[in-house]
């Protein structure tokens, strides 16, 4: 399937990738594609399809971007690290990393805008005696 993003894309709202780091940006952008997918699929019960649903398809694109670009500026020497501090002296520096895993997720902001926030209301037809005379 293909991606809801490209490289262009990307560059478009982030800034310039790292040389070489297309290829890995290229398929995060795939990624984040079937992530959205599955978000799709459970929140709707159905497969995507395009034009099915205007707020998602408006938004798909500049989410995956943003869901990529939580990934990519990850700090790669501090992989794990959620926390840092230093001090010298009397001064002292503190850092909280917001995604220092580089993990794809959707925030609550993000389901919002694809319009998959909120609550879903179904309900199944009752059967009656009438439709299991039916069923022979």
């Amino acid at each position: 399937m293909d991606a809801f993003a490209t490289v262009a894309d990307y560059v478009a709202r982030c800034g310039p990738v790292e040389d070489g780091d297309e290829s890995r940006v290229a398929a995060l952008l795939e990624d984040a594609s079937a992530y959205l997918r599955g978000a799709y699929l459970r929140h709707v019960g159905a497969w995507y399809l395009a034009g099915a649903n205007q707020t998602f398809d408006e938004n798909v694109k500049p989410v995956c971007v943003a869901m990529v670009a939580r990934a990519v500026n990850a700090p790669g020497a501090m992989a794990g690290i959620t926390q840092q501090s230093q001090a010298a002296g009397p001064y002292s520096s503190s850092v909280t990393f917001a995604n220092p895993t580089g993990d794809l997720y959707l925030g609550r902001s993000d389901l919002k805008r694809l319009g998959l926030a909120g609550c879903r209301v179904r309900s199944i037809q009752a059967m009656t005696a009438a439709d299991r005379k039916g069923e022979a």
